[in-house]
């Protein structure tokens, strides 16, 4: 069995964050999404008639296993679906494990986008790294406006007043889904799946290129498409996959490589 303790710790963790950008555009009959972040590179175009999905194109730029790439595939299960004006919606309506949770969570957030008005929204999320006498701060705009700043620490949320002992982990979901509604409602899922991937910044992962993902089976296996059977038995960790942006919030969705 591995654990994070298996990973060397990363040099710079306490001296930056962690930043995502999403951003969606919508055109007539289709809405082009991408994401990047520390750990990920991915593109997406949902096609559709105006009520339901009926087409789905991915790339996968940029990923923690070498057989992420496979996870196009299942993704193209989502034709069908109808568009609707909840993301939380369609989550029943989809097999999560068969499929990378970002690139799932993102052509969700493009299904959502085609009923917006606006054509192109970004989203910008920024989790501080966690220093051992400090809150972190975590923070999600949509096109340039603030929508939640939350002070963090250990999976719970301190600040704001009203939403302090709320938790970030387990439970996330069923309150969140009670306290926010609408487009609140999208940016703050937004933001707590920012807030999840951000621990991986305290660990130096890239050292551990060419890893099993079988090696931690006991833990992981099912939680998502490199993680479950078959892959899981031939996934191997990719070289170079990380990023560091924390100054450098302009080079999200370049997607650029390691000069």
């Amino acid at each position: 069995m591995s654990t994070v303790e298996d990973y060397p710790k990363n040099p710079n963790y306490g001296h930056g964050c962690y930043r995502r950008r999403i951003r969606l555009f919508s055109e007539a009959g289709r809405v082009h999404a991408e994401l990047e972040d520390t750990n990920h590179g991915f593109r997406c175009t949902i096609f559709h008639d105006g009520e339901k999905v009926t087409d789905i194109h991915s790339e996968v730029l940029r990923i923690p296993y070498d057989t992420c790439p496979g996870a196009a595939e299942p993704l193209r299960k989502l034709i069908g679906l109808p568009l609707c004006d909840d993301v939380q919606d369609l989550i029943p309506l989809t097999d999560a494990p068969s499929n990378c949770t970002h690139l799932l969570d993102l052509a969700l957030l493009a299904i959502r986008h085609s009923k917006r008005t606006v054509a192109e929204l970004i989203y910008d999320i920024s989790v501080e790294d966690q220093r051992e006498a400090s809150d972190a701060l975590a923070e999600v705009y949509a096109n340039g406006a603030l929508i939640h700043s939350w002070q963090t620490r250990d999976w719970t949320i301190n600040e704001p007043k009203d939403l302090k002992s709320k938790v970030l982990y387990k439970g996330f979901s069923k309150w969140a889904s009670a306290y926010f509604s609408g487009d609140q409602r999208e940016a703050a899922f937004v933001l707590q799946k920012g807030y999840f991937v951000s621990g991986a910044r305290r660990f130096d992962i890239d050292t551990k290129a060419g890893q099993p993902a079988n090696k931690h089976s006991e833990v992981m296996r099912g939680v998502c498409f490199s993680y479950s059977s078959p892959q899981i038995e031939v996934a191997k960790r990719s070289a170079h996959s990380t990023r560091d942006f924390s100054n450098t919030p302009e080079l999200l969705l370049k997607f650029q490589d390691i000069s």
